[in-house]
């Protein structure tokens, strides 16, 4: 018979995730739950603190980014420059846009949260700080990755 199928080679078996039934003893972690490693984007594209506005555009319109993470020469979290404040530095002053710097942009008390947060905990600083974006940083306050409201979509939207 044509139609008969080699033992083994039925029906693929659904993936992790997909329906298949979770190892013993598993127990799966809520979405809340979750550490911000598992959701944030990483690398960040990060600039100087002194870096005009309008060569934060060009790096946000060439990389198709919202948001940049503000950093000082030594790679310090200074915060997050957002599409909006460069609107809105742009709509305030067209003529000082390309000689102002990003750090007049960005909140003095950068939203940013340490490696161990959980996703409920970014989604609270964001509330809280009623900003769309928040940097993941390290002890030393580097920029590890960045979780925005896109990423936290994209996690619920997952299931």
């Amino acid at each position: 018979m044509d139609d008969e199928v080699p033992a083994g080679a039925g029906a693929p078996e659904p993936a992790l995730g997909a329906g298949a039934p979770e190892p013993v003893g598993a127990r799966p972690v809520a979405t809340a739950d979750r550490t911000v490693p598992e959701v944030m984007t990483q690398p960040v594209v990060a600039v100087l603190a002194d870096t005009t506005t309008w060569d934060a555009l060009t790096a946000m319109v060439g990389t198709g980014l919202r948001h940049l993470v503000v950093v000082d020469p030594a790679d310090h979290c200074l915060g997050v420059l957002s599409d909006r404040a460069v609107a809105a530095a742009w709509a305030h002053d067209p003529v000082a846009f390309g000689e102002s710097t990003v750090v007049e942009l960005v909140d003095p008390q950068p939203a940013v949260l340490p490696v161990d947060a959980t996703v409920r905990q970014a989604a609270a600083v964001m509330r809280a700080r009623q900003v769309d974006a928040v940097v993941v940083v390290d002890d030393s306050a580097h920029p590890l990755g960045i979780v925005t409201s896109s990423d936290l979509v994209a996690l619920l939207a997952a299931g």
